[in-house]
């Protein structure tokens, strides 16, 4: 690949929608890479120097775009880095990650420290997380990461029905329960300043929290089930509008 040099082992995948300016800088920003696969669609992915689109046809989420990428890349891929087109990474953040990735091998997701903007899917979904027991773990999969395939393959990836942040936390339970680590590397750091991919309308975002709560413990349920009622009960008939 042209202007970056060979690092066998590792892939970057930029899921999003994006200008080619801002997936430069994302890229400028990560440092060599052998393989760049920038997913999106409908609109399909700009044509970008040392990137290889890869058109969906469709509009997915974050979630759905990861795993079609992931399963698009070579045998001897080890690592990916999951990575937004509005993520910057502050230097030496990536070698950082990959460094720490390879001291721990059940290190299944290595997550730097992302500061800026955050995505917000749903009126009271900070309450969610915290009944989740996920609320602030800084370790949890999300728009900047880097993971192990390996890690990966044995979860089946992101469950791509649930949007996020949901998908992220579900991810984080089922490499938990695989007997892989999520690690945080504080020392190593990006800045989020754009976010895409938020589900379009509240339902879809009602319907998301529901498929979540359905795989959780029964008390964890009951919980998340009551918070999602409150809300839609408060937050429900201004989301669907005025009745006709």
């Amino acid at each position: 690949m042209e202007g970056r040099a060979e690092e066998p082992g590792w892939a970057v995948v930029i899921a999003g929608h994006a200008p080619v300016a801002q997936v430069q800088r994302c890229l400028d920003s990560v440092g060599p890479a052998k393989t760049v696969v920038h997913v999106a669609g409908n609109p399909p992915p700009p044509v970008t120097p040392g990137v290889t689109p890869l058109d969906l046809g469709e509009h997915l989420g974050r979630p759905a775009a990861v795993n079609r990428a992931l399963a698009a890349l070579a045998a001897d891929v080890e690592f990916v880095l999951v990575t937004e087109p509005g993520v910057t990474w502050d230097e030496g953040a990536v070698e950082a990650l990959l460094a720490t990735a390879r001291a721990v091998p059940r290190a299944g997701a290595v997550v730097p420290r992302l500061r800026g903007a955050t995505v917000e899917v749903l009126p009271g979904h900070r309450l969610l997380t915290r009944l989740l027991d996920a609320d602030g773990d800084p370790a949890v999969p999300g728009p900047a990461v880097l993971l192990r395939r390996a890690a990966l393959a044995s979860t089946g990836g992101w469950d791509a029905r649930l949007p996020v942040p949901y998908a992220d936390l579900d991810l984080a339970d089922r490499l938990d329960a695989a007997g892989w680590l999520r690690v945080a590397v504080p020392a190593a750091e990006a800045v989020r300043d754009a976010v895409g991919d938020v589900p379009e309308s509240a339902d879809e975002r009602h319907a998301g929290a529901r498929r979540l709560v359905r795989g959780r413990t029964r008390g964890a349920r009951r919980a998340v089930a009551g918070a999602v009622l409150v809300a839609g009960r408060v937050f429900g008939p201004r989301a669907r509008g005025p009745a006709a």
